[in-house]
């Protein structure tokens, strides 16, 4: 077997080859941005506020999992909470305002209408919770008047899955 000089160009697709294999290794084995990295360039996430908070254990990666890399493309798909949350995300898909949504009503209630922004949610349970029971009138009455809300029936966390579609403002 006769090995070819290095200066031969008959070695220039494999070594291509070799070093293009190398650097798909490497970044497959590049760790996932860290949230240190993240807050970098977006400083108005405060992470000693975040952790604490409903969704603070995780990883920026798993609520934004078109991140693979820094730094990322500008616009980025929007997070999928239902991703985590597909029975919650079931619920809203058969509730007043996931049917209102499906028809176009584009005013309908979301997660983050009712919830708030994914860095700012707390627990049902935390008094400060938007959808916590004390709150849910507060809440509800970003888009619903009292006198709709009286009419609702009294068991508030079931309130967003009862609502009649036909009484929803702007039908």
């Amino acid at each position: 077997m006769r090995l070819l000089p290095v200066g031969s160009r008959a070695l220039a697709p494999a070594l291509t080859l070799v070093l293009s294999f190398a650097s798909a290794l490497a970044l497959a084995a590049a760790p996932p941005p860290q949230a240190k990295d993240c807050v970098a360039c977006h400083d108005q996430v405060d992470l000693e506020a975040f952790r604490p908070r409903a969704h603070g254990g995780l990883a920026c990666v798993q609520c934004h999992t078109a991140i693979t890399e820094l730094p990322h493309p500008e616009k980025l798909p929007p997070v999928k909470c239902a991703r985590c949350h597909a029975h919650e995300a079931k619920d809203y898909a058969n509730s007043v305002h996931g049917l209102a949504r499906m028809k176009g009503k584009d005013h309908a209630a979301t997660c983050a209408s009712c919830h708030g922004k994914a860095h700012e949610i707390v627990t049902k349970s935390d008094p400060a919770s938007k959808v916590a029971r004390k709150n849910m009138d507060a809440t509800c009455g970003k888009c619903h008047d009292g006198a709709f809300l009286d009419k609702l029936n009294t068991r508030l966390p079931h309130r967003a899955s009862r609502m009649d579609l036909k009484k929803m403002p702007g039908k």
